[in-house]
């Protein structure tokens, strides 16, 4: 019988003794100031049926662990605190004095992609208040939120707000053909706004009646956070929202004297109960979000009584690396800013672009790969192409240069404000020259480094297929018939045609792409602005 692993399920780890201790510690902390806040302790249960939270769980249903147990029930792990509290408590709401103030602590579990350090257990403390649906109670449960994290150095907090539902209505304000258009049109613009394609959405705003000067502030807006006092929030639809908005943001700053506060509408929470106030709170040096919560009318309803609520969580693990991080002899919160490029094709005009735009890299001798400018404010960072996304999206850099389709075959979550005047080419299928391609039922083979592109194609197509991982010469898997297609990029299509092969269908263009992580753009914000206009102004006075 060989040796167990010693390792645990991916996602999930075991504090023992000191680590067990310090974290007990921070919870101890949110729960007293809970407690003095006047908020009371519910347990919840850890397993529940499943169908009651069906298209209502903040991270989505396909994160949800369900299993059938042995009476044929359909169960699921809790995934998310604040629906199993409404379920919980919505059927009791009448018998109990309002408004509601109760708190909660535990773990939630869900099943997160595969990732560098991604968890899958979560460990928790969380506060509602039901039956309050007036503006103060959204600043009372702000200014709890703030009081739980007093641990952490204003100077190091950074609080993001937002508002449910506020980017789409701004957006048609501004941009009246989205909405005169089909409605993909308005759709389209959101993507955009979310992915903080700063001059696609600039440029699609143009084009659906905005003004130069709205479409310009809007897109500018993504990056460097929006101003409630705008003239873009004068319209009655928009005005009530943020008025609200720019006062909580001023009690947040009055709260904790230091901290950073950005309204950042495309950073509003996807999850679909939320229907006013959002916040979201970060640390810089920390590790990850600490806390995140706002108003959510309507979802007590869809479990019995309907009441106003509003609500927040907050991350343990996450809490106590920031104390840590902010400890005697920790280091400084800022580091260079750091940019992540491949060292293959786009290299050469990488450092081009970067260097006009104020980097001063030095050539590199083959052998660093991290080189500092001259300047000290930026450093280079060289990888394999395919490792870029993930360096970015896990904080290894604050940004990079990649192709878009390296992006895709990622599947990170990482900004992309700007595309660059380079490296197109397109990701294909290819075939052999007089051969037709036509699936008869047994599975395609088909060769390729794209694996989860290739899959996502030939599934869209319901085409059944086996893909063959290749990590070069991809397209003698296809000349010598290893394989029955390739999926590979083409650039000038030489090497295709040499080989006696096709192109089939073009999956999807590709250019050189300026991204940026999440965490950079909410503890770096005003550096990621200075360097993406520097850049769009580059590549503008290319073209």
């Amino acid at each position: 019988m060989s040796s167990p692993s010693p390792n645990l399920p991916r996602g999930v780890q075991a504090l023992l003794f000191e680590s067990a201790e310090r974290r007990r510690g921070v919870e101890d902390a949110v729960v007293r100031t809970l407690c003095e806040a006047g908020f009371r302790e519910t347990i919840l249960p850890v397993l529940d049926f499943a169908s009651p939270y069906d298209g209502v769980t903040a991270e989505g249903d396909e994160r949800l662990y369900r299993f059938v147990d042995r009476g044929g029930e359909l169960l699921a792990l809790r995934a998310d605190f604040t629906p199993m509290a409404a379920r919980v408590v919505a059927p009791r709401l009448a018998g109990l004095p309002m408004p509601v103030a109760l708190f909660y602590r535990g773990d939630v579990v869900r099943d997160e992609p595969s990732g560098v350090g991604r968890p899958r257990e979560f460990a928790q403390v969380g506060a509602e208040l039901y039956g309050d649906g007036s503006f103060d109670a959204d600043l009372r449960m702000l200014r709890t939120l703030l009081d739980a994290v007093r641990d952490v150095p204003s100077a190091r907090l950074c609080l993001t707000l937002g508002w449910a539902g506020l980017l789409p209505a701004l957006l048609a304000a501004v941009a009246p053909g989205l909405v005169n258009r089909k409605k993909s049109a308005l759709d389209e613009a959101l993507a955009d706004a979310r992915a903080r394609h700063v001059r696609r959405l600039a440029e699609r705003l143009r084009a659906a009646g905005a003004t130069e000067k709205d479409s310009e502030e809007v897109g500018a807006a993504l990056l460097t956070g929006f101003d409630p006092r705008s003239p873009l929030f004068d319209l009655p639809v928009l005005a009530q929202a943020a008025r609200s908005l720019a006062a909580a943001a001023g009690v947040a700053r009055g709260a904790r004297e230091g901290i950073e506060v950005v309204v950042d509408l495309a950073g509003t929470p996807a999850a679909p109960y939320y229907t006013g106030l959002t916040f979201a709170l970060d640390a810089r040096g920390g590790g990850g979000s600490l806390a995140g919560g706002g108003r959510y009318d309507g979802l007590l309803g869809r479990f019995g009584p309907d009441a106003p609520a509003v609500g927040f969580c907050i991350g343990l693990g996450a809490l106590a690396t920031a104390i840590e991080a902010a400890g005697p002899g920790a280091p400084a919160a800022n580091r260079p800013f750091r940019i992540a490029t491949g060292k293959g094709r786009l290299l050469g005009k990488t450092l081009d672009l970067l260097r006009a735009a104020g980097a001063d890299f030095p050539e590199s001798d083959g052998r660093r790969l991290l080189v500092p400018d001259r300047s000290g404010r930026f450093e280079l960072l060289l990888l394999k192409d395919d490792d870029v996304p993930t360096y970015v999206a896990f904080g290894g850099a604050d940004a990079g240069v990649v192709g878009s389709d390296r992006i895709e075959e990622s599947g990170e979550e990482v900004c992309a404000p700007l595309e660059l005047p380079y490296g197109a080419c397109r990701l294909s299928l290819i075939g052999r020259a007089g051969e037709e391609f036509r699936p008869n039922g047994h599975p395609v083979r088909v060769g390729t480094k794209y694996r989860r592109l290739a899959e996502r194609y030939f599934d869209s197509r319901k085409i059944p297929h086996e893909v063959v991982p290749l990590a070069g010469s991809v397209e003698l898997a296809a000349a010598l018939k290893l394989t029955d297609v390739v999926v590979d990029l083409i650039e000038t299509g030489s090497t295709m045609v040499a080989h006696d092969l096709v192109e089939l269908e073009t999956i999807l263009p590709s250019r050189a792409t300026f991204i940026v992580g999440s965490r950079a753009l909410v503890e770096r914000r005003a550096e990621v602005a200075e360097i993406v206009s520097r850049l769009s102004a580059k590549v503008a006075g290319s073209c």
